[in-house]
């Protein structure tokens, strides 16, 4: 089951095109050149939210500036001191099946990328244990592109009810860090990239305002 609902893809180096957001200069002053994020590969298994945790029907994030792109399955609001630079975030290789992509920054190599991918199974009843095997093939070859990982093992939270698996990577060319998570609803996969060079403490509460505010639509 699990390999008969695999989709795969890879995503590489994302890059922020646009303008240094202003007030969002690490101290030290901004790094030169074009705002660039790792986009930590990925290769979205058959994952799924755990049995009674719930649908969610309809999207109705409120309370500050919401981001969602026109027709995507999930919602989230923009943490503060974040500039939306969706439309600047490209990402240099993807085989698979995204479908939506949004991107929060404070500075040019300090962002949180929000990426879906459709999966073709509704994963729903697939056991945690199954998941996090699948989860840990995957990192093992993420590790030969590159990627070091403090931990195959999970950190289990939930985001909107739903199951979501964490893990700390590090890219030393670039000496870039970033949380991980992958979550799961239905037949849709939510992964949320919060990277970091140097404002660690910042995007980690970043990221943790937008898990907390993230919402995730059923997609059967």
């Amino acid at each position: 089951m699990l390999a008969a609902a695999c989709s795969t893809t890879v995503s590489g180096q994302g890059t922020f095109a646009g303008p240094e957001p202003s007030g969002a200069a690490p101290s030290g002053g901004p790094s030169s050149g074009p705002a660039t994020g790792s986009a930590v590969p990925t290769e979205p298994s058959a994952t799924g939210t755990a049995p009674g945790q719930g649908d969610r029907q309809a999207l109705s994030c409120r309370g500050g500036k919401v981001i969602s792109p026109a027709g995507a399955p999930y919602c989230y609001l923009l943490p503060a001191n974040f500039v939306d630079v969706t439309s600047s975030v490209t990402v240099d290789t993807s085989v698979g099946s995204e479908k939506f992509r949004s991107a929060v920054a404070l500075a040019d190599r300090d962002l949180i990328i929000v990426t879906v991918y459709e999966l073709r199974l509704d994963t729903d009843e697939i056991p945690d244990t199954a998941l996090e095997t699948e989860l840990k093939s995957v990192l093992g070859q993420l590790t030969t592109q590159g990627f070091q990982f403090d931990s195959t093992t999970a950190k289990r939270v939930t985001v909107d009810g739903a199951r979501a698996f964490g893990y700390h990577a590090r890219e030393a060319k670039d000496k870039l860090q970033a949380d991980v998570y992958f979550s799961f609803r239905g037949k849709t996969e939510v992964e949320i990239n919060c990277q970091w060079q140097q404002r660690a403490a910042d995007v980690t509460k970043g990221c943790q305002s937008v898990m907390s505010s993230l919402q995730i639509k059923s997609v059967k």
